[in-house]
């Protein structure tokens, strides 16, 4: 091992839970670079441009429902643009039938920043101080002398680690440590762990309107509580501070796992045509329709089931660590900080 002045974490994926980390870390004696294979940051807590429109076409809102937390985003980081969800999380069924959410979940309040929840990852990422390394992809590991050489998908050594933080779905975990090379040890049963986590994937289909959408007064989103219906999630864009015009309606319908799955390698003309009659059967549409549309397709967008995070490290190589949405089990943004934090602790404690 290096010295404790010079160790080195790398951290694998921009997403909250690397983030969060990364933050954590902040004031340690730890160099802390992260790797994220795209451009953005925040994975799935994203915001992007369309039709002149910020819109979160994956997390549509996060919740400070823990003490980390609210230390974290209302006392730590920037709060400017920071604002509430007004309106409730309304429910609807396979036949399109709309009832009210629950009222003791619509109590708890929804957070966003005006320009977007990827807002978020930037100002962790601002706050941490940590280096952030964009567009590079690792693709293997391997070890020298109880230290961890990371390669890019060019062949390129990143540099030496003294630990590593997996952040990523399960299976792309999977995928980068199957060429590992590991001296004098099996990756048997660790793989085998990995290989019990499923994700859902998901189109997002994003719908701008000229004219305001009706639906239930003080509704903010509609989720589909059975699990029958093509959509699983309609989020109202209008509904956030600043977002839209008075006068228009942008909706975000994530649409259900089966339904993405039989579409996931149509046309955008089949896929749009088709979003929109599953869209309209919950919301009556203007006859002209939406004014434009988009999508975001997101291949592993909801873990089906949480991993054992302990469990996960104590068959990991000695200085593997794990935090992200495998560990929750549910696409959750607050949930999936406070694995980072989590993972950012124990490394303290074990070295």
């Amino acid at each position: 091992m290096q010295n404790i002045e010079n160790r080195r974490l790398a951290i694998i994926g921009a997403g909250v839970s690397g983030l969060s980390a990364g933050w954590y870390l902040r004031d340690s004696d730890w160099e802390v670079v992260t790797f994220e294979k795209s451009r953005g940051l925040s994975g799935r807590a994203a915001t992007r441009t369309m039709n002149d429109v910020r819109v979160d076409h994956g997390a549509n809102y996060f919740k400070i429902n823990s003490p980390i937390l609210e230390d974290l985003i209302l006392k730590e980081l920037p709060t400017e643009g920071l604002f509430q969800i007004h309106g409730d999380v309304f429910l609807f069924d396979q036949q399109s039938t709309i009832i009210p959410g629950d009222p003791n979940l619509n109590k708890e309040t929804k957070w966003n920043y005006k320009n977007g929840i990827s807002d978020l990852g930037k100002r962790l990422a601002q706050c941490s101080g940590s280096k952030i390394i964009r567009q590079t992809r690792v693709i293997s590991l391997e070890e020298c002398s109880r230290c961890w050489n990371l390669i890019s998908d060019d062949g390129r050594s990143l540099g030496v680690f003294d630990a590593i933080l997996f952040t990523p779905p399960a299976p792309q975990i999977l995928d980068l440590i199957s060429d590992a090379d590991v001296q004098e040890s099996s990756l048997n049963e660790l793989n085998e762990l990995l290989a019990e986590s499923e994700f859902n994937s998901q189109f997002s289909i994003v719908m701008g309107f000229k004219n305001r959408i009706e639906r239930p007064n003080d509704c903010c989103a509609m989720l589909n509580e059975d699990r029958k219906h093509a959509v699983s999630w309609l989020g109202f864009e209008d509904s956030k501070s600043g977002r839209v015009g008075s006068d228009a309606s942008v909706i975000v319908a994530q649409m259900s796992p089966e339904w993405t799955t039989s579409h996931y390698d149509s046309c955008d003309d089949v896929l749009f045509k088709e979003s929109i009659i599953e869209v309209s059967k919950i919301i009556n549409f203007p006859e002209a329709g939406p004014a434009w549309i988009d999508k975001q397709r997101w291949r592993y967008a909801h873990p089906r089931v949480a991993l054992d995070i302990e469990e996960v490290e104590n068959c990991a190589p000695e200085g593997w660590f794990f935090s992200g949405d495998s560990f929750v089990g549910r696409g959750r943004v607050g949930e999936s900080m406070v694995t980072g934090i989590e993972a950012a602790e124990r490394i303290l404690n074990t070295f």
